[in-house]
């Protein structure tokens, strides 16, 4: 007896917006996926990132990559670190595309929502400057929204779920979890159907109690343990939004780009036709949105059109004369203000919302094509078409950035001066030529943030001011290297100096141009040289203040391990809710 055929799968769309973001993600990285590291700007991985307190940010230096640097160690301690690095970065195209293809109306949307949402100057440029846990971040968006209008209807569990994705979101650092922040409170606080104030009220205090707990590990190690420095007015303007297409900051910003290095703005963004179809799409998108009024079809777009409309806001605001006064005054004078001081990565929360809008255009586009007579598989290749435009207007993503992001290994020098250091009596560490960024010829001199803090399993002082065009730099925020500045300007003593602020050990890069600065060397007792790597000994030195610190550094950590405690409660009180309930249906 024959068995009937099975029934063909059928995607759903949060399915099918993974596998479009995991389509995007193969083509965005390209050779970069082979085995090795992908290695520019902000963008290091080493082979085992060590679990220490600088990678806590509990060492008293200021916490940059707090807590996604603590992901990635955990990840190297399972696996190669390039592995872990090629995950993190697909997870980026995948999650954001399931995201917003579980936002959309249809299967063609979900598709057409997450191309655009994983293929978009936002996404390249950010990619491009190696912002890997902002990324992160604004991939947990789409699924923020939705687990807060789950809570807006009442859903079963709808708590526990916004909880997770929160502590998701905060894993991936400070801007990510801002980012989801906003999101969620424009969904839980926008009008909308009727509901119980007091439960309201109480889906905020949830939202906001775990992103204060889980943000701990940033906020607490920036504001308690970092030291106290200003930060400076020349900041905002060297990190305010710029125009990266003929259509100025407010068009740029529009089609998710305008971020503020000019060496990662992607070819065909300058062009007046290619830049100016992404626009015309972008505001099509938005008129129609309009024209339906999208905002009254259900908590999740009305939260994610306002969170939208305020990143764009506040990622124009400093290149708004008016406006950029506020911005400059909030930078330089609130605890925390730093972080609106890269103001383009706000830009993210609106790409989002042009990604649903588009999945909404384009099966708008099929509809008209059938009403119109023309055929359900006329009118379906007509929307398909549209659908491509992101792929159309930003082809310089493609292939690694047209071949130019290539996985590469680390020389063995640098793995045998890793191991060196380590195995080394206790001692900070400077390293030298004094500058933040490197060109290594085995790294096809591409420019990347000097890898030996990551290396190293202590702390490594380097020069954390940003150097700009003109001849000008944004001060950094650590005191210690800012004294060494010093030292190198007015040709003081530099070893004295570097003695002072808990270093003993000297290490000079020797492929690298000595015009940063370096210090005089003669008489300091040489005890490593190993291809261009050469390591000093200043001799002991009494123990850095960061030393000397109680156990109340971890206390940020704990406030973490709270939320992930509180969030795990409240899954079981729902499972042991749910069962009960089950059991007295079966009765």
């Amino acid at each position: 007896m024959m068995r009937p055929a099975r029934a063909g799968v059928r995607l759903g769309r949060r399915s099918i917006g993974a596998l479009t973001g995991l389509a995007c993600g193969l083509l965005a990285l390209g050779p970069g996926l082979r085995p090795g590291y992908l290695l520019f700007y902000d963008l290091v991985f080493v082979p085992k990132l060590p679990l220490g307190d600088r990678t806590l940010g509990v060492d008293g230096s200021v916490p940059r990559a707090v807590p996604n640097d603590f992901v990635a160690a955990l990840l190297s301690q399972l696996m190669p670190g390039w592995l872990a690095q090629k995950l993190l970065l697909m997870a980026v195209f995948v999650v954001v595309g399931a995201g917003v293809g579980a936002l959309s109306r249809t299967r063609l949307g979900a598709a057409s929502g997450a191309l655009v949402a994983a293929w978009n100057p936002y996404v390249a440029e950010r990619l491009a400057i190696g912002h890997w846990g902002y990324l992160l971040g604004y991939a947990c968006l789409p699924f923020l929204a939705a687990a807060a209008a789950a809570c807006r209807d009442g859903r079963p569990r709808a708590r526990t779920r916004l909880g997770v994705w929160l502590l998701l979101s905060a894993c991936t650092g400070s801007t990510g979890a801002v980012l989801g922040l906003i999101v969620v409170l424009c969904v839980l606080a926008v009008p909308g159907p009727a509901q119980p104030a007091r439960r309201r009220l109480r889906d905020l205090g949830w939202a906001l109690l775990i992103f204060l707990l889980a943000g701990a590990t940033w906020w607490y190690a920036y504001l308690v343990l970092a030291p106290s420095q200003d930060s400076s007015s020349i900041g905002v303007e060297a990190f305010m939004s710029r125009a990266d297409t003929p259509w100025g900051v407010v068009g740029s910003l529009l089609t998710g780009g305008g971020i503020w290095n000019s060496g990662v703005w992607f070819a065909g963004r300058d062009s007046v036709v290619t830049s100016g179809l992404a626009l015309l799409v972008v505001v099509t998108c938005v008129v129609l949105a309009v024209r339906d009024r999208v905002w009254r079809l259900g908590p999740a777009l009305t939260g994610l059109a306002i969170a939208g409309l305020a990143g764009l806001l506040l990622a124009a605001a400093s290149a708004v004369p008016g406006l950029r006064d506020v911005m400059t005054a909030a930078v330089t004078s609130l605890p925390g203000g730093g972080l609106l001081r890269d103001a383009q990565k706000f830009v993210g929360l609106w790409v989002v919302l042009v990604a649903v809008l588009a999945g909404r255009l384009v099966e708008r586009v099929r509809e008209i094509g059938e009403r119109a007579g023309s055929g359900r598989a006329m009118a379906l290749g007509v929307a398909a078409i549209v659908a491509l435009w992101p792929l159309i207007t930003l082809t310089g993503l493609a292939w690694g950035a047209g071949g130019k992001w290539r996985a590469v290994s680390y020389p063995a020098s640098y793995i045998s001066m890793q191991e060196r250091i380590d195995a080394l009596p206790p001692g900070d560490v400077a390293v030298f030529p004094w500058n933040l960024y490197r060109r290594y010829p085995w790294d096809h001199d591409l420019v990347v943030l000097d890898p030996w803090q990551r290396l190293l399993d202590r702390r490594v002082l380097v020069n954390d001011s940003l150097p700009l065009a003109g001849g000008r730099d944004v001060p950094g925020e650590d005191p210690d290297a800012a004294a060494v500045s010093r030292a190198l300007a007015e040709r003081g003593d530099v070893p004295q100096v570097l003695r002072a602020g808990g270093v003993r050990y000297v290490l000079v890069q020797t492929d690298q141009p000595a015009r940063a600065g370096m210090p005089d060397l003669n008489g300091v007792r040489q005890i490593a040289d190993d291809g261009s790597l050469r390591l000093y000994d200043l001799g002991t030195v009494r123990p850095g203040a960061q030393d000397a610190r109680g156990l109340d550094r971890y206390a940020g950590w704990l406030l973490a391990a709270a939320a992930v405690v509180i969030v795990a409660a409240r899954a079981i009180l729902d499972s042991l809710g749910v069962s009960g309930s089950r059991r007295l249906t079966r009765g």
